[in-house]
């Protein structure tokens, strides 16, 4: 009896003892469960983020041809008007170079005036035109021509197969398109030259400076009266937005005259020359921001310095164009003072040119008697008492002198 109670006690721990192995093995059997699903989840994950790194190649490596093609066409073409550039032009000279493209039609143009214009309305404004010179190059060739910008304001064109009537038939029309362009009331304007090359045993160079110097003529023979018509339409458009300075230039070359005149030295050519003087002696300030010139308030030191540099880029202005040339002298140092106090050169006495001397005291009085942007105009005696005050420091004492005994009485009869 007693053995069957050991034998059952036994087999209830091996009961036991198995129930407990086999709970184990279930709840390691769910663990592994569990295991297996953290383990598909995390390979769904990793199959996610895979697709979505090769997607990202995909687009990194789009980007990259993207990027590789815009390097590509920097490489050969020009910034600011995206024509080709001067390395694709001479690089595509060379390609063109076999019998099957002859011949071959070079045409070199150069920008009229462009410095004129830079300097008037600044850098910002002249891109712009080569831009507009640029969009009329484009309509107007083909799209097998090779339409370029070798450099600061000059433009080639490569044209193959292509006849000495055809060449001229783009002449004219490239000439009369650009010249329907404006930019700041100032007429654009090419200086066009064609060569061709008609054989293998013509040097490439040849027919490149045979085509500048082709131009070159055109722009000396025509860039006289573009840079003359471009500083008229510079000073009208100064004039024309401020009505002040329109008067002020009418009234300095008025009273310029009357001087010339009372000092009875010059001759009639001289006195017409000095009331263009006083006409153009302040166009340099077209390149003066228009908050500055209408402030109503006094000038910053800042904002004086920028006002003197008027008599510098009239002079870059006016020099610019042959016609002109003569003023520029007198538009530089009408600012100057006889004690040698002005500006922009500091001179002094009869070292300031005549034409200036007599600028600087017709300017003085006419600006203390007009309304200006920052004050009501002086009475005529207060200026008179200012003209005499600085007579001998501000103004050469001889001229306003003269000024003030036989000019005044004349203005006042006026």
């Amino acid at each position: 009896m007693k053995n069957k109670e050991a034998d059952l006690r036994k087999q209830n721990k091996e009961k036991e003892k198995r129930a407990d192995e086999l709970d184990i093995a279930n709840e390691e059997l769910k663990f592994q469960e569990e295991e297996k699903e953290k383990r598909a989840d995390e390979l769904v994950i990793a199959n996610k983020e895979l697709k979505f790194q090769n997607k990202e190649k995909e687009k990194r490596a789009n980007e990259l041809d993207i990027a590789n093609e815009e390097l590509k066409h920097l490489s050969n073409h020009d910034y600011l008007t995206d024509l080709y550039n001067r390395r694709y032009y001479l690089e595509q000279f060379k390609n063109f170079d076999n019998e099957r493209l002859y011949p071959i039609g070079v045409m070199m143009m150069d920008v009229n005036g462009l410095k004129i214009i830079n300097d008037a309305f600044g850098h910002g404004i002249g891109d712009s035109a080569l831009k507009m010179i640029g969009n009329a190059l484009k309509d107007t060739f083909k799209e097998k021509d090779i339409v370029s910008r070798i450099g600061g304001d000059e433009f080639a064109v490569l044209l193959p197969n292509t006849t000495r009537n055809k060449l001229q038939e783009y002449n004219e029309q490239i000439v009369s398109k650009v010249k329907t362009l404006k930019v700041k009331n100032v007429e654009l304007s090419l200086a066009v030259g064609y060569e061709f090359k008609k054989s293998i045993s013509e040097e490439i160079d040849d027919i490149l400076e045979l085509a500048e110097n082709r131009m070159y003529s055109h722009k000396t023979t025509e860039g006289t009266s573009v840079r003359g018509r471009a500083i008229n339409a510079i000073l009208e458009t100064l004039t024309d937005k401020y009505d002040i300075e329109r008067e002020h230039s009418q009234r300095v070359s008025q009273i310029s005259v009357l001087i010339a005149k009372a000092l009875t030295l010059m001759r009639a050519a001289d006195i017409k020359g000095l009331e263009q003087a006083g006409l153009f002696h302040d166009i340099g300030k077209i390149s003066i921001p228009d908050k500055i010139l209408n402030k109503p308030g006094k000038l910053t030191n800042e904002e004086y310095d920028i006002i003197k540099t008027h008599t510098e880029v009239g002079y870059q202005i006016l020099r610019a164009a042959d016609e002109y040339s003569g003023l520029a002298i007198h538009a530089l140092h009408h600012h100057e003072h006889w004690d040698g106090s002005g500006y922009p050169k500091g001179l002094k006495g009869k070292d300031i040119p005549l034409f200036s001397r007599i600028i600087c005291v017709a300017d003085a009085y006419d600006a203390m008697t007009s309304d200006r942007p920052y004050r009501k105009k002086m009475s005529e005696e207060f200026a008179i008492s200012e003209i005499k005050k600085c007579s001998g420091t501000q103004f050469d004492p001889k001229i306003a002198n003269i000024f003030l005994e036989k000019v005044v009485i004349k203005l006042n009869e006026k």
